[in-house]
């Protein structure tokens, strides 16, 4: 648990120290975006090797806490070996961290949010991306959404009286997985419009600032639940195949997985298109017109 807890806040505090602290000490920086510009790229590296260590210090919970549930413990050789795994992961991702922090240039002015307006140069490339509408791309978004709801739920629901099959959760892993990448370009590129009252600023980081409410916490939050909900549903089931006797506390975490995996679901719908429903309820037109 201890070791849960620690992984789950230190992705957070980078976040935290990036998109509110940082921007204050470097020069023309308004946001996160700044603060990854004078860090030369060693920002982004940091936040995936701390990802990567989040994952993995998940999986182990995961195994330890399947491997405590029965005193035959027949999980325990897999625990160890995920630790061991996650904690050269997590030393890499401290030390990263710490070599972005060290190298962020603080007396060169950077351009911000402009870089994200200099890469738009006419109206056709502002609302598509790689030839794929922001029309589409929230379609896509929203039906992917909507497949992956109702698998959950169907699972949340006959997980009442059967455990699901393997194949269930892993069509839930793979809808998982096509949906948050999709999910995190409509936020950013239509539904964030919506927060920052103009079109093309297609710029994430400016979501997690106090003007905007923070609300880029909220929806990393919806995606984190999908991502780990979603593999541990999977992982779960896996096991429960492979020990027969983890059937039991197996089933019981894919209820609460698909539960939780819901409420992300609910949080990104409720944060993404409320604001977008409350402009058109207001002005009679959607932000684009």
């Amino acid at each position: 648990r201890q070791s849960e807890a620690g992984g789950c806040p230190a992705p957070l505090v980078l976040i935290v120290a990036v998109a509110d602290l940082l921007p204050a000490l470097v020069p023309g920086a308004m946001c996160g975006t700044g603060v990854v510009q004078a860090g030369g790229g060693l920002f982004g590296r940091a936040l995936a090797l701390r990802l990567a260590a989040l994952l993995l210090l998940g999986t182990w919970h995961l195994h330890d806490r399947f491997d405590r549930a029965l005193p035959t413990a027949p999980l325990a050789p897999l625990p160890a070996r995920l630790l061991l795994l996650a904690a050269p992961v997590a030393v890499i991702a401290a030390l990263d961290t710490n070599a972005a922090l060290r190298g962020l240039d603080l007396q060169t002015p950077v351009d911000c949010c402009t870089v994200v307006f200099d890469q738009v140069r006419s109206l056709h490339q502002a609302t598509t991306l790689h030839g794929v509408s922001d029309s589409t791309l929230v379609a896509l978004c929203l039906l992917l959404g909507a497949a992956l709801a109702t698998l959950a739920a169907a699972i949340l629901l006959r997980g009442r009286r059967h455990p699901p099959a393997i194949r269930a959760t892993g069509l839930l892993l793979l809808l998982a997985l096509a949906w948050i990448p999709v999910a995190g370009l409509a936020l950013t590129r239509v539904f964030s419009a919506y927060y920052y009252g103009v079109l093309q600023h297609h710029c994430p980081w400016c979501l997690f600032l106090p003007e905007h409410h923070w609300v880029g916490y909220a929806f990393l939050l919806a995606l984190l639940l999908v991502l780990l909900e979603s593999g541990a549903l999977f992982w779960a089931t896996r096991l429960a195949r492979r020990y027969p006797s983890l059937a039991a506390p197996a089933h019981r975490r894919v209820r609460r997985g698909a539960a939780r995996l819901l409420l992300g679901l609910a949080l990104y719908g409720l944060l993404a298109l409320l604001p977008a429903l409350l402009w058109r309820l207001r002005y009679g037109v959607w932000i684009s017109g």
